[in-house]
């Protein structure tokens, strides 16, 4: 641009949206944040000097208090996202307390209706991101009433019922604007002049793939062979950008796995009792999954690659590095990120997508009959790697202290999920709630929500199922003699403790170990005898049950 149009960046975290305008040539003149670590990081990338503020305050103290929102600079562009977490479906599966969250939003409202409607203004364009839960919670319209602009409305002899405010928007995909990321977030903004919406137009026709992503990116078990100056590496989002080895922080070191953390990951995605399945490491055909604001291990949530060093077992499967999230997220590897290993994964994880940001960038440039930048220049981020703490070790990790589980962890456990429902092994009463781990249960469980359903069986229960596996599966005789096979003994006091202490899943006495051989055995029999479904009495919480879960209850009754 001959004159560059600014840019204020409320809630600006690490600075993704800031990133995508600052590609597109615009000027990000201020980063508004109330976190250290990420206000330092969008200091350090957009050379600014910005102290924490909380965007709360512009609310003012009374309807006629605009001072903070007035003494901005002035700004062409103002941008925001909003904090998302009390919207986020991740947060108590949607149902957290929405209230803070709408507060920051008219907070933000606020400030632009006070740009847009004071003397003078030079406000031509604003923009909004959030999740998309966010939009039951959005409103079509503010008056200045309703921004807490009454008074200040009238002082500008506008009737303070007057809408300020229309909110126009839609729901976008980061990937169809290139990222390599499944982000879907809820944009809404209004072009000042004529109270459009400026519809960002899709920039590609096919998402890109996390194969695609880290079959450029160098493995983080990089190996030196020679001088690092003579390495460098070309950027698979911004082709014309290449750093050297030196230059790429955050990636070559090992993020690999302890068993305990990757087998409780793998089984909340491949097996969780009541959500979907889902694939295990990460298919890599096609774009990530929406990367979250917490490093997890052991979650559903969890982003995991097989590792590649060749190992069993602890470290046989890894976490991304820094530096592959926030490619994924659509970061330059020029971009840099202040804090520890989980700060900067939050700070990434809590961003917005610099491609959805450019493209929104881009429907600005358009509207002032100007092109669109398509090769960024990225000479400000020359240096910037010596001023960051970096997590390159080049060394691969010892598994030597594997995290413990906590005193009286609970434990819930099914061998199959089928039928929509499951049986599982508990050392809890999954009604009563009682003290973890002094007594084992086995229960069955259907439906999803508040309205499932819970059958716990007692020790009478064992003969009527016998009956029914007797009565409607003929190879019951091989199938109890399988199970008698296994001799392990019954659970006892002291599984609890192995439970906690084997933390490398060797003991066969392990419940984890013992459920997942029931799975292996009930699985030898043939698919049409297992998954047909028999009447179960009053047994189960269902009339109508596969023989396979029948299976599964009775030889889990054999442990308790």
């Amino acid at each position: 641009m001959d004159k560059s149009l600014k840019v204020i960046d409320f809630f600006c975290g690490a600075g993704g949206f800031s990133e995508g305008f600052r590609q597109q040539g615009f000027s990000i003149i201020k980063g508004i944040d109330f976190w250290q670590n990420a206000l330092d990081s969008h200091n350090l990338n957009h050379h600014l000097n910005d102290t924490i503020q909380n965007v709360l305050d512009f609310w003012g103290k009374s309807s006629d208090d605009v001072t903070d929102a007035i003494k901005l600079p002035e700004a062409e562009v103002i941008i925001g996202s909003p904090s998302c977490v009390s919207f986020s479906m991740s947060n108590r599966a949607g149902k957290a307390d929405k209230t803070d969250g709408v507060k920051l939003i008219k907070a933000f409202l606020r400030v632009i209706a006070i740009q847009k409607s004071k003397p003078n203004s030079v406000l031509k364009a604003w923009y909004m991101e959030n999740v998309p839960e966010s939009q039951s919670h959005i409103k079509a319209q503010y008056t200045f009433e309703e921004l807490n602009l009454k008074e200040w409305a009238i002082s500008l002899r506008k009737n303070p019922k007057d809408v300020v405010l229309y909110i126009k928007g839609e729901v976008l995909n980061a990937a169809d604007y290139g990222a390599p990321q499944n982000r879907r977030r809820y944009v809404v903004g209004e072009w000042i002049e004529t109270g459009e919406y400026l519809h960002p137009e899709k920039t590609v026709t096919q998402q890109i793939t996390v194969g695609e992503i880290r079959s450029s990116i160098p493995a983080p078990n990089f190996k030196l062979a020679k001088n690092p100056c003579e390495y460098s590496f070309t950027d698979p989002n911004y082709p014309s950008l290449q750093v050297s080895l030196n230059e790429m922080t955050d990636h070559f070191y090992d993020t690999g796995l302890y068993k305990i953390e990757w087998e409780k990951a793998e089984h909340c995605k491949v097996n969780h009792p009541y959500m979907g399945k889902m694939s295990f490491p990460e298919i890599e055909t096609r774009s990530s999954r929406t990367i979250m604001a917490t490093r997890s291990a052991s979650t559903r949530e969890a982003i995991i690659f097989k590792s590649e060093y060749n190992r069993v077992g602890n470290g046989e499967y890894r976490l991304p590095t820094i530096r592959e999230i926030a490619t994924l997220m659509g970061y330059p590897y020029c971009y840099q990120f202040v804090g520890s290993e989980s700060q900067k994964w939050k700070q990434i994880g809590n961003s917005v997508s610099p491609h959805l940001s450019a493209a929104l960038a881009k429907a600005i440039r358009d509207k002032v009959g100007l092109a669109p930048v398509f090769l960024p220049n990225f000479d400000k981020f020359k240096g910037l790697n010596e001023k960051v703490f970096n997590l390159n070790t080049f060394s691969e990790r010892k598994f030597d202290n594997p995290k413990r589980r906590a005193i009286n962890s609970r434990f819930r456990r099914h061998p199959l999920k089928q039928g929509n429902m499951t049986v599982d092994l508990l050392n809890y009463h999954p009604i009563k709630n009682d003290s973890v781990g002094k007594k084992w249960y086995v229960a069955a469980f259907a439906g999803t929500g508040l309205n499932h359903k819970v059958k716990v069986f007692n020790s009478h229960d064992i003969n009527k199922i016998e009956k029914i596996l007797v009565g409607h599966f003929p190879q019951f005789h091989d199938f109890k003699m399988r199970i008698f096979e296994l001799d392990i003994p019954k659970i006892n006091s002291n599984n609890q403790a192995i439970y906690e202490e084997d933390l490398n899943l060797e003991d066969i006495k392990n419940p984890i170990n013992r459920v997942k051989e029931i799975k292996k055995i009930i699985q030898t029999f043939s698919v049409d005898q297992i998954n047909k479904p028999v009447p179960a009495c009053d047994l189960f919480p269902k009339g109508f049950v596969p023989v396979s879960q029948i299976m599964a209850s009775y030889a889990l009754h054999k442990l308790t």
